[in-house]
């Protein structure tokens, strides 16, 4: 059984399909890079898995346990969504909070909702988790930045504080939605050599991007996404330097000269 098994998810936005029958697995500890042109459904897949959307057919299942369609546990979309852990492409961080407040901030919501009656629990869990958060930005390369705010980092150093941000309540899969696509080119390497070391650490991760040399070097699966379907899946040697689909060449012959 698969790590992750994605079945037969479909999504619509009132009249319009963005997801018409996407399916896919992966085994712990992979990475899959998601490809293909804007607009193709990459995103909101990646959403769906978060449960910031909610597909309107198909199931998701992780280790072993459904997460959705919802279990009959008594779980929520909020606790099942702890599953995945998802990098906006944009950062999304809060402008009035410090780096190391924007990564302990949903660890203690956590904290407050697990120790609602024990004041004394609450305050050695908010320690914990700011000991995690100092591991956490120290891990990312930020270890002197952590109280700085937004607003005094770089667009580099605001997205590496993301994704600390999203491995703080340690998920089992961790998702990036274009992680380099609001930077100059100058920062983009530093976040991709942050992501690069999460793959050496062995994080199961879903990367969409449009870093084709990136997804190539740094992908054990890669998925080329069109009309909200999957045209091709494979290896990156299979995708990219051995392409059988006519929607995949075309992609990536325009990817390549767009490089050029």
């Amino acid at each position: 059984m698969a790590f992750l098994e994605v079945n037969n998810i479909y999504k619509s936005f009132n009249e319009t399909a963005v997801l018409k029958g996407v399916s896919f697995t992966m085994e712990r500890g992979e990475v899959v890079s998601i490809i293909g042109s804007s607009g193709n459904g990459k995103t909101t897949l990646l959403r769906c898995l978060n449960f910031l959307e909610e597909a309107d057919e198909g199931s998701i299942v992780v280790d072993g346990q459904t997460v959705f369609p919802l279990p009959k546990n008594g779980k929520t979309a909020t606790e099942e969504r702890l599953t995945f852990g998802l990098v906006f492409q944009n950062f999304n961080l809060f402008p009035q909070y410090t780096a190391l407040k924007n990564v302990t901030l949903a660890m203690d919501v956590k904290s407050d909702n697990v120790y609602k009656k024990n004041k004394q629990m609450r305050k050695a869990a908010y320690l914990e988790n700011e000991k995690q958060a100092r591991l956490l930005l120290t891990q990312v390369g930020l270890e002197n930045k952590m109280d700085n705010y937004p607003c005094e980092l770089s667009g580099g150093q605001q997205q590496r504080v993301a994704i600390a941000r999203a491995l703080a309540l340690s998920p089992d899969i961790l998702c990036f939605d274009e992680p380099t696509s609001a930077l100059d080119p100058e920062l983009t390497g530093e976040v991709l050599k942050v992501i690069k070391q999460l793959r050496e650490d062995g994080r199961t991760m879903i990367i969409v991007t449009h870093e084709m040399e990136f997804a190539k070097n740094v992908s054990d699966k890669v998925i080329f996404m069109a009309d909200g379907v999957i045209e091709e899946m494979g290896t990156p040697t299979d995708v990219f330097d051995n392409p059988q689909n006519e929607k995949t060449k075309t992609f990536l012959n325009k990817s390549d000269n767009k490089e050029e």
